[in-house]
């Protein structure tokens, strides 16, 4: 048997040493914490006494000495659950009697006084590792070896905060440059990429055949190699990313990760931010991200389940991953989710718990606490502070001279609508809501500010001339407000095509319903033609208009009292926010069958 190993390499993060007064103690509390908390016992296995202490030694005559603990894990013996139906079709069951599954899990952390690396083989032993691993710690290797024009890269999972994609899994058949991706408002989670026989020295890769001239290489959370190593070839590995780790290495991500010294002063002011504004959200009806922080496992699965601890009830749901915030809130019901107060929504996420069956037949995998399935954007302290995936992120510096570039680039005076709405007056109009309802007698416009379409509303005014129809929606200013209204213009283009092509005519029906209850006491929508004749629209009429071959346009109006140009003002904004929501609205729109129009009110 070999005495070689190919696991995958985590890395702990550095900022953990001193809260925990250095790297043993470190190891020893979380194993610790994971073996109470699981009720699984992962066992401290002796070590020989020359495997600690090892020195290595690096190009420039540096000398690294290391320790290392061993933890090993053996469950109890299991019958599995195909058994059962097995036995329904075998002549004799007798002969699966005995049949037991037993896993195992061994970890294995080699650290000095600066740095954690562990390695680790079976189901559990990553697990144990949890929130304490650097998740970045693999693509900052890779971000050492591959630039993005190279064209090494094989796969790539990414997750976006922006736009109408959560996140993709993509798979190249031929190499791929990153030089061709779009990732403004990207996190890459995972890449997978291969290199070159002149960096192998730079991860002191030994090569087992003469004729290799390159190796795959995996990096997420972890670095995982496709080659087999033993324990002095593992420690010389680590010593030549120590020192791989203080070189330079592309931006493939533009947000870092907040450190966890600096986070544990203000993770509760955050979480008090994010849950207030989110329970404005769920009043409002408005879209959250909201999803397992394992995501793309999550969206696969069948059958949720909600657990409150406190009180102990439980409620399944099929296909949540798919139900908008609100809803997903009210199925569960208000006997978990207590909505009745800040604290007690807050209270009642963080005592709830959310897993997931990957099919039918498996078991509830993964309970995370509900609080920790909320993504979004909030202010502390005058920073901004982006929450996904259960981890909060900071933009870098270097991701505002990028968007600038971008709409330096842009002209968006040419996007603006021949015909302007008319000035904003505050003192009129002070809120946005009256002043979408002041267009009621204006001629050509039908007032549709909130109400919908299968919940999507798709817009807040809609202009209608010979032939074209413009679907307005409102906003005062350029702010991060922008991400919910991208979003809400992506989704309106989207179920407006669907309802246009939908032959049943259900979609457009509850559409005219929403607007007329709202707006039109008579039952029927009215609106002035230009030439002052009074239109009355009743179902099919409203239904043959939508259908009508006018061109479709949607037209984001934000207000402002600035003298300064659109694309001036865009530039000018501190919003990233914004910024990265235009970026994703105008590639988004293009996909679709209508134009996107950006038009500036002067707001007075």
């Amino acid at each position: 048997m070999s005495n070689k190993v190919n696991a995958k390499l985590y890395k702990l993060q550095d900022s953990l040493i001193p809260i925990y007064n250095g790297t043993e103690n470190l190891i020893n509390t979380i194993v610790e914490l994971y073996n109470d908390k699981t009720g699984h016992d992962f066992k401290n296995i002796a070590l020989k006494e020359d495997i600690n202490q090892i020195i290595t030694i690096d190009e420039e005559e540096n000398s690294y000495s290391y320790n290392a603990k061993l933890f090993v894990l053996n469950t109890e013996e299991k019958t599995p659950d195909w058994i059962n139906f097995a036995n329904t079709i075998t002549l004799d069951d007798k002969e699966l009697e005995g049949f037991k599954n037993r896993y195992s899990s061994f970890l294995l952390f080699v650290y000095d006084e600066d740095s954690v690396f562990a390695i680790s083989k079976g189901y559990y032993g990553h697990h144990l590792l949890g929130e304490h691993i650097d998740i970045f710690f693999g693509m900052e290797i890779l971000s050492r070896l591959i630039d993005k024009s190279s064209t090494e890269i094989r796969q790539i999972e990414d997750r976006a905060l922006f736009g109408s994609e959560l996140g993709a899994q993509r798979f190249f058949r031929e190499n791929y440059s990153l030089a061709y991706d779009d990732d403004f408002g990207k996190i890459y989670k995972s890449m997978l990429a291969s290199i070159k026989e002149e960096d192998f020295a730079k991860l002191g890769i030994v090569k087992k055949r003469e004729t290799t001239r390159q190796v795959s290489i995996s990096g997420s959370s972890s670095l995982e190699i496709s080659t087999n190593y033993d324990y002095k070839e593992l420690l010389n590995r680590i010593t030549k990313i120590k020192r791989l780790l203080l070189t330079d290495g592309e931006d493939f991500n533009q947000f870092y990760r907040v450190p966890q010294k600096e986070l544990s002063l203000i993770r509760d002011n955050l979480g008090e931010e994010i849950i207030k504004k989110e329970k404005k959200k769920y009043l409002d009806s408005e879209e959250v991200d909201f999803y397992h922080p394992e995501i793309f496992e999550y969206l696969s699965s069948s059958v949720t389940e909600f657990t409150n601890q406190d009180i102990g009830t439980s409620v399944e749901i099929e296909m949540s991953s798919s139900k908008r915030f609100k809803d997903l809130i009210d199925e569960i019901g208000e006997d978990i989710i207590d909505i009745s107060s800040e604290e007690n929504f807050s209270n009642s996420l963080i005592n709830t718990y959310g897993s997931y069956k990957l099919n039918e037949g498996s078991n509830y995998i993964k309970p995370v606490s509900l609080n920790k399935w909320i993504s979004g954007e909030v202010e502390f302290n005058g920073k901004k502070y982006f929450k996904v995936d259960n981890q909060w992120y900071a933009y870098k510096d270097s991701l505002d001279i990028l968007l600038n570039e971008r709409f330096n680039n842009t002209n968006f005076e040419s996007l603006a609508p021949i015909i302007k709405l008319k000035d904003w007056d505050r003192n009129e109009n002070p809120s946005e809501g009256l002043f979408n309802e002041s267009f009621i007698t204006t001629p050509g416009y039908i007032v549709t500010d909130r109400t919908y379409m299968s919940h999507i509303e798709v817009s807040d005014l809609i202009r209608v001339t010979d032939n074209e129809l413009f679907f307005y929606h409102v906003k005062k200013g350029l702010g991060q407000d922008m991400r919910v209204l991208s979003n809400q213009i992506i989704n309106a283009s989207r179920y407006l095509k669907f309802a246009i092509d939908e032959t049943d005519n259900n979609s457009l029906s509850s559409y005219f319903t929403s607007i007329s209850n709202k707006y039109y006491e008579s039952g029927n929508i009215k609106y002035i033609e230009t030439d002052g004749n009074e239109i009355e629209l009743d179902l099919d009429g409203f239904i043959g208009l939508m259908k009508s071959n006018r061109k479709i346009n949607f037209v984001f109006v934000y207000a402002t009292n600035s003298i300064l140009t659109i694309n001036q003002e865009i530039i000018n904004t501190d919003s990233r926010i914004a910024k990265l929501s235009l970026i994703y609205t105008l590639r988004d729109m293009k996909r679709t069958d209508f134009d996107f129009l950006i038009e500036r009110n002067i707001l007075i």
